[in-house]
């Protein structure tokens, strides 16, 4: 694709019909919105009703005609295919055409170089564009003569026909492939770095993941607003368009009772997403696999609600994500005229309005439940010298009860596990709801075995 004088370029979108009308029309309007978010407009449509593609054409042949004479005839920049075109389609009908096409890959692998903006977003977008590119090659450049080999002897004799151009090009590319692979990794690393030291400090996570354009990251903008300071720089860019998002953005949220985690906004996903660029995001959708609690955000609105789900439900199945709960939350629902009819099979789920705020304090009751059912509510009996601890205290914990004694700062609180692990050397009572239920039972036991005791031998 190349637009150097920043005109809008025009396209056809054709696509075949293997009879799943629903599907079908689904995708193919998804195919021409993806067009819209590469600012590509679509100026006519092409569609073939047949069983099974042309291996070699894709269309049939008097469908493959009938595109040429609209190309003629409406001079777009780019024909768009609806499916993914086999090396030798690509070749067959590009010559035939003589206009650039493109396929639904390549169509949103460009939207990825584009939006890409950080150094490991770029990177693996490169991954996916050369990997994708490589068998490709095939075929380009059958005509192309080979590098002869070195001339060797007094007699001139030459060593063989060394390599083909396609040969060549195929070793530069995975060169490329390798050295951004080795990039990436250096990058990986460091983020795994960072993960483990947030691991340590016990900071819980929790991935918002869902179809593009359900909501994601006005989900997380809101509760950006609702608990802290609405810095413009924190929030989650958000547009109404396809992939807005590229890159996981983290956040960090504090509660009114000092309970701290950080919400992770990632890459939406969309219906036949390249495998490449599956393959080349892993590392960045590994965020979603160590995550402590998974918000599926879904757009309530869509008419197609049910396909999305699937389709992220599958992504989710590829990169293993299992044994995480996830939190299933149903979108946009002030736009519905009448809630009772989403299909809210799905538990446990929620609505959600980020305009309303309908649905936000059972989702943050829901998010607190499911990270911090280890809570610790305890007395610890602090010496006056120790302030700091307090002073940690009211900061990363939730202090229910002060109380100045003559031996030191007596403090009820209610603490992660991991702040209990630092500073239980200080505890003076202990009252978890299980320990104190269990000491509550045992000591009714004994009361009861004394009565026993006293009926038998004094009465």
């Amino acid at each position: 694709m190349n637009n150097q004088n920043n005109e809008l370029e025009k396209a056809i979108v054709v696509g075949i019909n293997t009879g799943n009308d629903e599907l079908f029309n689904y995708q193919f309007n998804e195919t021409c919105n993806l067009c819209e978010a590469l600012d590509i407009e679509v100026i006519d449509t092409l569609i073939q009703n047949l069983p099974h593609f042309n291996t070699s054409t894709y269309l049939g042949k008097g469908k493959l005609e009938e595109l040429k004479n609209l190309v003629d005839v409406v001079n777009p920049n780019l024909v768009i295919f609806y499916d993914d075109l086999s090396p030798v389609q690509l070749k067959n009908i590009t010559d035939y055409l003589s206009c650039e096409v493109l396929d639904r890959t390549m169509l949103i692998l460009e939207i990825f170089k584009i939006r890409a903006r950080t150094k490991e977003a770029s990177l693996q977008v490169e991954i996916a564009n050369l990997n994708y590119s490589l068998p490709r090659l095939i075929g380009l450049h059958n005509n192309l003569s080979r590098t002869g080999g070195g001339g060797g002897g007094a007699s001139g004799a030459r060593r063989g026909s060394g390599e083909t151009k396609l040969e060549l090009d195929r070793r530069h590319i995975e060169r490329k492939i390798q050295k951004a692979k080795t990039e990436l990794e250096d990058i990986v690393k460091s983020r795994q770095t960072s993960r483990k030291s947030r691991d340590a400090s016990g900071i819980k996570t929790v991935a918002f993941v869902g179809y593009t354009n359900a909501g994601k990251s006005s989900t997380i903008n809101t509760l950006l607003r609702m608990y802290r300071t609405p810095d413009i720089d924190k929030q989650v860019f958000v547009k109404n368009m396809l992939f807005a998002t590229l890159e996981t953005s983290t956040r960090a949220i504090k509660l009114p009772n000092n309970k701290e985690f950080l919400i992770t906004d990632t890459v939406g996903f969309v219906s036949k997403l390249p495998h490449y660029l599956v393959e080349s995001f892993k590392s960045t959708l590994e965020e979603i696999k160590e995550a402590s609690l998974i918000i599926h955000v879904i757009d309530s609105t869509s008419p197609y609600m049910e396909l999305q789900i699937e389709t992220t439900n599958t992504v989710l199945k590829e990169l293993g994500v299992k044994d995480i709960p996830i939190l299933y939350a149903y979108n946009k629902v002030d736009l519905l005229p009448n809630k009772m009819f989403v299909n809210n099979k799905l538990n446990p789920s929620i609505m959600l309005s980020s305009i309303t705020l309908e649905g936000y304090d059972v989702l943050c009751k829901s998010i607190e439940d499911t990270l911090f059912p280890d809570f610790v509510t305890c007395t610890l009996l602090l010496p006056f010298e120790r302030g700091d601890i307090y002073n940690t205290l009211c900061n990363k914990a939730h202090v229910l009860n002060t109380e100045y004694l003559p031996e030191g700062i007596n403090v009820v609180v209610s603490l992660s596990n991991h702040l209990y692990n630092l500073y239980k050397n200080y505890e003076k009572y202990n009252f978890r709801d299980i320990s104190f239920n269990k000491l509550k039972n045992e000591f009714l036991d004994v009361i009861a075995c004394h009565l026993r005791f006293a009926d038998k031998y004094f009465f």
